[in-house]
């Protein structure tokens, strides 16, 4: 154990246990300042920020809101002071930690003023003048909704020389099939004032060829432009078409990763679709897609880092694949290694004998994610009995 801290103890007028945790995410600009930080959502709508002192190894709180009416938060991408959030109802809320020259009474006015339902639980006990990690309200620059996109979705932002980019990558349902969207909305501070908050200076869009459930290919028409806030209400996510009753919900991606420039799909059939995303200042596009065979039973989940190496898990049994995906689309099809446990040099476990047999098949892997050095998995028991992190050491 490295450090730990109560997250129900700083939850709002509700009692112990309301407040489940739905996702983390987190921010390693200054880890090798020592420092990382971690936001939290929750089942209720509400959200967290807090450091991990990796020196003192200390957790502290930095920021909670309380919860929300909107929903459920299932997806989060945060790069101080942005951060990014999506509910189950793909209800996508922006916000900025820092906005300078705002008093804080003034910015939770024009946050609440903006359509938000959360509300801020700091209190001025809670903030001495000294702590510097205390965080004030955020500030919401925006929120986008639709009717049309659905779960799954892969939410990030990534910092460029003058701009800031936030993204979502979404799927939805079209005449033709399902589809997976990119936006990008583009934030840069003021250019007329410093003391303003930053502004969201371009928004675009780009989407993928359909696929029907069949894995046809077939064309698309365009997006529409989503449109910008008009008083409290929200944008739209751009969406190409309105989605048919038959055509379900089972038929397209179950999970979506997304670390520019590479956006990674699993798909009911065992498979993933890599695609290649290219951003400029003026344009955004998505390459076809190619098909990544290997899997031999369903695919709970699959990560990939900008530099095109990714890992994908098997739900059932220990089937994991570590795919090395960079430069694929000079026409070369993707190929993955299977991961086999082997012996444990601490425990002196050894490895079944036909690499399947002694497998926990009743378990489910629920996630997967990686470096250079291990593979983690998440691991559900059977029933919901309880849950385990398998670490897998490459060195």
């Amino acid at each position: 154990m490295l450090a730990q801290i109560d997250l129900e103890s700083c939850h709002g007028s509700g009692g112990p246990g309301e407040a489940e945790p739905s996702f983390v995410a987190i921010d390693d600009a200054r880890f090798n300042d020592g420092s990382l930080d971690i936001a939290v959502g929750f089942v209720d709508g509400g959200f967290g920020v807090w450091r991990l002192d990796t020196r003192k190894k200390r957790l502290m709180r930095r920021y909670r809101h309380e919860n929300s009416t909107n929903g459920e938060l299932v997806a989060m991408a945060y790069s101080h002071p942005y951060l990014l959030t999506a509910t189950g109802s793909v209800l996508i809320s922006l916000y900025t930690f820092e906005v300078p020259g705002l008093e804080e009474g003034r910015g939770r006015g024009r946050h609440e003023h903006r359509g938000t339902k959360f509300t801020t639980k700091e209190r001025s006990a809670d903030r001495p003048a000294h702590d510097s990690t205390i965080l004030a309200a955020p500030y919401l620059l925006t929120s986008l909704n639709s009717h049309t996109t659905r779960p799954p979705l892969a939410l990030s932002i990534r910092k460029m020389a003058a701009t800031t980019i936030a993204s979502i990558a979404y799927t939805f349902l079209t005449r033709q099939g399902w589809s997976i969207g990119v936006q990008d909305l583009h934030i840069q501070p003021s250019p007329t004032d410093a003391k303003l908050a930053p502004e969201i200076t371009t928004t675009r869009i780009a989407y993928t060829t359909p696929v029907d459930a069949g894995g046809v290919s077939r064309p698309s028409n365009p997006p529409a432009t989503p449109r910008r806030r008009v008083g409290h209400r929200p944008t739209n996510l751009g969406t190409s078409s309105e989605p048919l009753s038959q055509i379900t919900h089972e038929s397209g991606p179950k999970t979506l990763s997304y670390t520019h420039p590479y956006l990674l799909a699993t798909l009911p059939d065992n498979t993933l679709v890599l695609y290649m995303c290219t951003s400029s200042p003026s344009s955004l596009s998505i390459s076809s897609g190619i098909r990544l065979w290997g899997h031999t039973s369903g695919i709970s989940d699959a990560e990939i880092t900008a530099r095109g190496k990714a890992v994908s898990v098997s739900s059932r049994g220990e089937e994991m694949r570590v795919w090395e995906l960079e430069g694929r689309f000079n026409g070369m099809s993707g190929r993955s290694v299977e991961i086999r446990p082997g012996q444990s040099p601490a425990r002196g476990t050894p490895s079944p004998d036909d690499g399947r047999s002694a497998y926990d098949w009743d378990a489910k892997r629920n996630w997967v994610g990686f470096d250079d050095e291990m593979v983690i998995v998440l691991k559900e028991k059977a029933g919901g009995a309880g849950e385990s992190l398998m670490v897998y050491d490459f060195t």
